[in-house]
């Protein structure tokens, strides 16, 4: 089995529980919180659940439009939602937990992924030091400031 890498970042948001999660699970919305292009199709739920199927397309280096199947894993209303992404190097699995933080929520996200082989194996450790965990963190920071600027952020 290959090694795996897992990443944490976390954000703050003042808005209920609910509202997060509305926002959070309408995955025809992230690409408003992405800080590079990204888009969704063949969508098979929307809203989505347990099971839902789609296909993204996104940043990566050396790779502006990379590929990912990716599919509902958990789904637990309101607090806790996987994405698993498959693609050839293996599955990445995106875990958002939210908790209740006095009148707002508290967003975890966890990115379990495989370490790369070869010379982009041994840069690795630099890659995500500089490029994944800041650009995560870029798009939890932008997921906040839509969700606190809007009046209703899940009917937008």
């Amino acid at each position: 089995m290959a090694e795996r890498s897992t990443s944490n970042w976390s954000v703050t948001v003042n808005r209920p529980v609910d509202e997060v999660f509305a926002y959070l699970v309408d995955v025809t919305r992230h690409h408003e919180w992405s800080p590079r292009d990204y888009r969704i199709e063949d969508l098979s739920d929307n809203p989505i659940k347990l099971g839902t199927t789609f296909t993204s397309y996104g940043w990566i280096p050396r790779d502006n439009t990379h590929r990912n199947e990716v599919e509902v894993t958990e789904y637990d209303l309101p607090r806790h939602l996987i994405l698993t992404s498959t693609e050839p190097s293996g599955s990445f699995i995106n875990t958002f937990t939210l908790t209740p933080s006095g009148s707002g929520t508290r967003v975890d996200k966890t990115m379990d992924m495989p370490k790369p082989g070869g010379f982009t194996g041994l840069i690795f450790p630099l890659l995500l030091s500089t490029v994944i965990k800041s650009g995560v963190q870029k798009g939890l920071d932008m997921f906040k400031s839509n969700l606190e600027k809007s009046e209703d952020p899940s009917a937008s």
